[in-house]
């Protein structure tokens, strides 16, 4: 993996860090921020040996088969907004994908990115002292995944057959987001991607079930989870601050929230 110093022409990327093995690129950063680091530095990993997905799962990083970074960033908005910088990233991601690789992603909300119906990325967003932490983990060449996630996860080798140049993806992922992110930044709502992002929203105009956290914390696998007893609604897309927008068989209107809740296609993963 080789990433070019044209990285810093990215505004938003004033320091980067590359380690050939760590336990995760999460828990780095808030190392990182803990010593006062500038804002804008990114932390590449070759390889990831705990590497952190949402609500506590894992996330396979083997050496170098994937992206696996986080940046830091000190946004200037109000705190409570931060949460929704995942819209933008999970859109740049998907825009990088189709940019580099011409494969077509689809994202199910909140924080993964589909090919084929599987998961290729992930995205953590966490927040540490007026501090956002993006972690990303894309599956670019692996080509294979245990037992236990081979039913949900794919790569971007895999779909297409091809093997592709991390950096250079990373490098469009960044780029596509710096966009987004300074368009987020100056209108301090979504309005402005809702279109694009709806339209790569694979639960939009699908059946989902909303999935309260107790459900889905001691699971790896999103097909395992029980969906007893829990109300099908349909998917409108998301609104202007990037929460679920779900209707009722009765026509009520439901705006979730993603800290709140995970959601399944009544048919699997994403269906």
């Amino acid at each position: 993996m080789k990433i070019s110093s044209d990285i810093f022409n990215i505004p938003i990327i004033n320091n980067v860090i590359i380690y050939e093995k760590t336990t995760s690129t999460n828990t780095l950063a808030k190392d990182y921020i803990a010593k006062n680091c500038v804002d804008g530095t990114l932390i590449i990993a070759k390889e990831q040996t705990a590497g952190k997905g949402r609500l506590g799962r894992s996330f396979s990083s083997p050496a170098g088969e994937g992206i696996y970074m986080s940046l830091i960033l000190k946004p200037s908005i109000p705190i409570e907004l931060i949460s929704q910088i995942t819209i933008p990233i999970a859109l740049a991601i998907s825009e990088a994908i189709k940019k580099v690789c011409n494969i077509t992603s689809k994202i199910k909300w909140p924080n993964d990115i589909l090919v084929d119906e599987k998961k290729v990325a992930g995205i953590l967003t966490e927040l540490r002292n007026e501090h956002v932490i993006i972690g990303i983990g894309v599956n670019v060449n692996n080509t294979a995944f245990s037992n236990e996630i081979s039913s949900t996860a794919t790569s971007l080798s895999i779909s297409s057959g091809n093997k592709y140049d991390i950096g250079i993806l990373i490098h469009t992922i960044l780029e596509q987001f710096y966009n987004l992110y300074q368009k987020f930044i100056n209108n301090k709502n979504l309005l402005f991607m809702l279109e694009d992002y709806n339209n790569s929203l694979i639960n939009c105009g699908n059946s989902v079930y909303i999935i309260p956290q107790d459900r889905t914390l001691n699971s790896t696998n999103p097909l395992l989870i029980s969906t007893d007893n829990l109300t099908p609604y349909m998917c409108k897309g998301i609104d202007e601050h990037g929460n679920l927008i779900c209707i009722s068989d009765i026509g009520e209107e439901f705006h979730v929230n993603s800290g709140e809740v995970s959601i399944r296609g009544l048919h699997g993963y994403t269906k």
